[in-house]
């Protein structure tokens, strides 16, 4: 509760004890300045050109006094209006002042998608129209409001034409719970692509949430990529992890292209099938090969910690030996850029931001078009607000 004191001068100016007390008083009867301004200038402009129709239409037009109407504003709810009126209006006038009413109207609906693009889940909208705009919207409505607008071609991602331009393109998925689909557990993995430009410019270019990642998924997945308008002609590496089914899809559709798999899920793999008595060690070792300044130094080093765990830890040496020669593409590639091209951590990135706001929907989506669509909204704020820093240029 605020502390109120009055000046013995000027009795009429309160002052305040906190700033926030004051930055509050400030902010609320600013806002309801500017609504009564917005009230009476809309009252004028309506009145104004009302005037011009009758010296325009030479007849005896009269006014009939007012009639109240609401303005949905960025701003606020603006509540009554008054709009003069004539006693009978000739045909062929139209009265364009009125438009406000409309145009106001989508600037805050335009303010509803905005944060929708920004994580806001629809519930916590729906408050904060309520408590700063005086505006009552249902979450319906909201997830009405972002559904018009992923409709949009130019919005929606995954309708979006490709050009041939990206250099690189980094594949990987996501898991998360999605009802609705008739599964018994309501797991779903959302299959990515993120693309980087010669300019060093990341964006995620396509997505598919599917069931599982096998082979079908994700060669339906990147086949959609290239009829999309990405043929390959200037892709230098595709980067995964070490998962079969992407890495064939990979293959089959881009075969020229050289393909990196990830050295971070490599030695995930190989340390989740190590005893934990051995899991230090053998996370050193591992993480020795990829200092290796060569691909025939890391070629070598492999198979003398194979030999050295082979025994004792079976499992995690056939993990390591399994597709190895592909984590060691990076070496044909200027040293520079090494750390970037090695991992699918670009992707990684993406992917926090888009578990931290999944939170919001406590993990679950209520059914695939809602998945769909918050997926949307996700990367189409991060490929607008995450530009990548340094690029993957060879003279960065």
């Amino acid at each position: 509760m605020s502390t109120q004191k009055y000046d013995t001068k000027i009795r009429k100016l309160p002052v305040f004890d906190e700033e926030k007390d004051l930055a509050r008083f400030l902010e609320t009867n600013f806002t309801e300045s500017l609504k009564n301004m917005i009230k009476l200038t809309v009252k004028t402009m309506v009145k104004t050109e009302m005037e011009g129709f009758r010296k325009e239409f030479g007849e005896k037009l009269y006014f009939n006094g007012t009639y109240d109407r609401n303005m949905t504003s960025t701003f606020g709810q603006i509540n009554d209006i008054p709009i003069p009126r004539f006693r009978q209006s000739p045909d062929g006038m139209q009265r364009k002042t009125l438009d406000v009413f409309d145009r106001e109207q989508q600037k805050f609906m335009k303010l509803i998608e905005q944060m929708h693009l920004l994580g806001i889940s629809q519930r916590k909208i729906k408050r904060l129209a309520h408590t700063c705009f005086g505006i009552p919207i249902s979450v319906t409505r909201v997830g009405a409001i972002y559904r018009e607008l992923v409709e949009k071609e130019d919005v929606n991602i995954n309708q979006k034409p490709l050009s041939d331009e990206y250099e690189y393109l980094l594949l990987d998925g996501i898991w998360e719970t999605t009802k609705g689909y008739g599964w018994d557990d309501n797991k779903s993995v959302l299959l990515c692509a993120l693309g980087v430009t010669p300019t060093g410019e990341r964006r995620v270019i396509g997505f598919s949430l599917e069931r599982a990642e096998n082979g079908d998924a994700w060669y339906g997945f990147v086949k959609k990529l290239k009829d999309r308008g990405l043929t390959g002609t200037n892709l230098k590496l595709i980067i995964t992890d070490d998962l079969a089914a992407i890495a064939g899809a990979a293959a089959r559709v881009y075969p020229p292209v050289p393909r990196q798999l990830c050295i971070a899920h490599k030695q995930r793999n190989v340390l989740c099938k190590t005893s934990f008595k051995n899991k230090r060690e053998v996370a050193d070792d591992v993480k020795a090969i990829f200092r290796s300044e060569t691909k025939e130094e890391a070629m070598e080093k492999t198979k003398t910690v194979v030999r050295k765990w082979y025994m004792a830890e079976p499992k995690a040496m056939e993990s390591l030996r399994f597709n190895i020669e592909y984590c060691f593409t990076y070496f044909s590639f200027p040293k520079n850029i090494w750390s970037k091209v090695r991992t699918t951590n670009l992707l990684e990135r993406e992917f926090k931001e888009v578990r931290r706001r999944m939170k919001a929907f406590d993990n679950t989506f209520q059914n695939e078009a809602s998945a769909n669509r918050y997926a949307n909204s996700i990367f189409t704020y991060l490929n607008s607000n995450y530009p990548l820093k340094g690029g993957l240029h060879t003279n960065a």
